[in-house]
């Protein structure tokens, strides 16, 4: 099921990567670093037609070296472009390279996120150290669910963790995967509201795009965001149509992309919660089956990823299942059919279109951004 990818579905030239790029375009970089998570977002131009991007964990220097090569690619201006830095939760595979980010880039960085779970790691130790000494530079939070924040025009809303584990992470044993800042990001956001000619109220909505970052969450931290970010089923009422219009989607955990949560471990998902987000596009950050101590992913995980997209639990006689790249399943650690390494994935966001960029890189090699593939 998790075959090399057709070569023949890879198309690109040097320099095609960022000559796509439009002034609304963002993008979702997953980095290939094994059993890890290391991504940064690209976030659209302002209006002074400038970027910045959005790191959320750093296992490796990839995602540092990254943000160095769109600076010299002049994608990114300098000056202070990191608005906002999340370490998901405080595990080595998560947040290692966190402290070289702030010894490489930390005067671009604004804003610091971690869940407030302490866990005495040396990278979790040299962070906080980084964090104390720049003072006031820099402005640190330990998000909950709900928290909502516009940056350059995305918005940023904290899935998880629920405020009820929050508040047990010292005294009753909340487990440190569960801890983690899940994200769902979208873009555009703005809706144009206007009455008919009865005077009743109409919203035209942007075509936009979303994505949920997963991080590690297991399935006692995805219950409480199922019942915090409930299921809003359509009215045909003008009040109802007003929060629709402001929440832009009846369903608060929709999404067009799902970065699975642990790297594809059996307990990182659930039937229910995929369904529910119901997403175009997969992404899993981890090692080749049986490559890591772990064993991610797990085939358990494969398999309900793989029903949400063809369901065949009614079928009495089903069919061989396709080829998971066949439904925009994606894993860092794919190949293609001449055995050459795919590695990091982008995800090019820009309105209703969403597109996935390969960069051949293994877990040990830097991103080039000229040396991208698109997938067709």
């Amino acid at each position: 099921m998790t075959t090399a990818l057709p070569s023949s579905r890879l198309s690109g030239q040097p320099g095609d990567f960022v000559a796509s790029l439009t002034p609304t375009s963002w993008v979702y970089f997953l980095c290939n670093v094994g059993d890890g998570d290391s991504q940064v977002i690209l976030l659209p131009e302002d209006s002074n037609n400038n970027r910045a991007a959005i790191i959320v964990d750093s296992f490796t220097p990839k995602a540092t070296r990254l943000v160095t090569s769109l600076s010299t690619a002049a994608v990114l201006p300098g000056g202070r472009d990191l608005p906002l830095v999340v370490v998901t939760h405080p595990h080595r595979d998560h947040m290692s390279n966190i402290p070289r980010l702030f010894r490489d880039h930390g005067d671009r960085i604004g804003e610091f996120w971690d869940p407030g779970y302490f866990h005495p790691i040396p990278a979790y130790t040299a962070t906080m150290k980084e964090i104390e000494r720049r003072g006031a530079t820099i402005s640190y939070a330990q998000p909950t669910a709900g928290l909502r924040r516009w940056i350059h025009g995305v918005l940023v809303t904290v899935l998880s963790p629920a405020v009820g584990l929050r508040n047990r992470f010292d005294t009753y044993g909340t487990e440190i995967n569960d801890s983690s800042i899940s994200l769902r990001m979208e873009y555009p956001v703005t809706a144009n509201q206007t009455r008919d000619e009865n005077g009743r109220l109409t919203t035209k909505n942007d075509p936009a795009s979303s994505i949920i970052l997963g991080a590690d969450a297991q399935t006692n931290s995805w219950s409480h965001v199922m019942v915090d970010f409930p299921y809003l089923p359509a009215s045909t009422t003008d009040a109802a149509k007003a929060i629709a219009a402001a929440r832009r989607s009846t369903d608060l955990l929709r999404a067009n992309v799902f970065k699975v949560s642990h790297h594809g471990s059996k307990r990182g998902i659930n039937l229910e919660l995929l369904e529910r987000i119901s997403a175009s596009i997969i992404l899993v950050s981890s090692r080749e089956p049986g490559g890591g101590s772990h064993n991610f992913p797990h085939s358990l995980a494969q398999e309900i990823i793989r029903e949400v997209k063809e369901p065949r639990a009614t079928q009495a006689h089903p069919s061989p299942r396709r080829d998971d790249w066949d439904h925009r399943i994606f894993y860092t650690w794919d190949v293609d059919d001449t055995g050459t390494d795919l590695g990091s994935i982008a995800v090019v966001f820009d309105g209703a279109s969403r597109t996935v960029w390969r960069f051949n890189d293994s877990r040990g090699d830097r991103i080039q951004l000229d040396n991208a593939r698109q997938w067709q």
